[in-house]
């Protein structure tokens, strides 16, 4: 009698020990990496985006004097708008905006993508009759302003200590203070790079030494203060050179026209 091997059809897909309990564990991480590209796509996730880019963004708005901006936010893309209390307000507003940091896993970075502005102008007066005149302390920083306009203070990197080239400038700089009334603020202003402790040393460093410059060409010590902003209040965009060399620089304001 010949004998017949019989092979059942299950033990043909059956394996011992099975493979199901293995490949349940090996699905996990994918399992897991799914479920937080859905978290990160969601609303969720975009809320909480947002919702940093809205703080902190007004914060540092708020910081450098533009309460007057309104800020609407989609996204990481930011649109500022409201009417500009004076011309070029509204592109000093868009330039804080861009400059302002957000915390991320690594680190501070831009809050914003892209920043969009809707300023409208002041409505114009009637007349020009009807314009208050120009006052002697808005004469004196315009004309301290222009002599700026000609070139900046100029300093060693990292110090306080002015470019002899600087000398004429500072020459003319006394010359106007000199029928300036009151008392002026010399301000120091830096761009972002750098500790911030240090920023802020610095600029005060740099306008002090300003202050002295002027009081040895005969500006009364008592009518000149310094004060250091650090990066706290940019004119210009400090994600390019251009931006941040504008950033570092020195003005005057006229704090009591007494």
């Amino acid at each position: 009698m010949q004998s017949v091997a019989v092979q059942h059809p299950h033990l043909l897909i059956w394996r011992d020990p099975p493979a199901w309990p293995f490949l349940w564990r090996g699905l996990l991480p994918l399992v897991a990496l799914a479920l937080t590209a859905s978290f990160a796509a969601g609303p969720v996730a975009r809320n909480w985006i947002e919702g940093a880019v809205q703080r902190e963004t007004r914060e540092q708005l708020d910081a450098a004097g533009f309460g007057w901006v309104g800020l609407s936010v989609s996204g990481q893309n930011l649109t500022l708008s409201g009417e500009e209390p004076a011309p070029g307000s509204g592109e000093r507003a868009i330039a804080v905006a861009k400059a302002a940091r957000c915390a991320t896993w690594i680190g501070r970075r831009a809050c914003a993508v892209s920043v969009a502005g809707r300023f409208t102008s002041p409505a114009p007066p009637a007349s020009a009759a009807a314009a208050p005149p120009q006052t002697a302390a808005q004469a004196c920083e315009r004309s301290l302003a222009g002599v700026l306009a000609g070139g900046q203070i100029e300093f060693a990197s990292g110090s306080a200590a002015i470019d002899a080239r600087s000398g004429p400038l500072l020459d003319r700089l006394a010359q106007e203070a000199g029928s300036c009334p009151g008392t002026l603020r010399i301000e120091g202003h830096t761009d972002p790079v750098g500790r911030s402790a240090f920023n802020r040393r610095l600029s005060q460093a740099r306008a002090a030494a300003v202050r002295d410059a002027l009081i040895a060409r005969g500006v009364p010590a008592e009518r000149l203060r310094a004060r250091g902003f650090a990066a706290r209040r940019p004119i210009a965009d400090n994600t390019t050179e251009s931006g941040r060399a504008r950033n570092r620089r020195i003005e005057f304001h006229v704090v009591s026209a007494e």
